[in-house]
């Protein structure tokens, strides 16, 4: 993943956490409003066989507005846990780059369970 510039706080945190989920070449941006940001991680492929071209692929983590209201007020333990869960539920997301039917772009809702102790 490239160098991370995010201006809000909880963007950057889950983004380092997530680092090592993504292709080295990955791309990741803050998107959204100002009032509701978004993280985005993008990257692309070359295809697979029968299917040649430049794929692009990405996941969309939308947050609650409680999670970036509260996150930045949390004890650093529990902004731990809160990227510990964004991370668990980021393992979960199936790329299937061999089927020219996948989907490409994901979303992963980021509510406020993840604050829960």
């Amino acid at each position: 993943m490239r160098p991370v510039h995010l201006r809000h706080t909880v963007l950057y945190d889950v983004a380092s956490c997530l680092i090592d989920l993504f292709p080295s070449g990955a791309d990741v941006a803050e998107v959204g409003l100002e009032a509701t940001p978004a993280l985005f991680v993008s990257w692309r492929t070359g295809g697979v066989a029968n299917h040649p071209g430049n794929i692009a692929w990405g996941v969309h983590y939308r947050f609650d507005a409680q999670v970036l209201r509260d996150y930045p007020h949390l004890s650093g333990e529990a902004r731990q846990r809160v990227c510990d869960r964004v991370r668990d539920m980021s393992r979960l997301l199936d790329f299937n780059y061999a089927n020219p039917s996948a989907s490409s772009l994901l979303v992963v809702d980021v509510d406020e369970s993840v604050l829960a102790a």
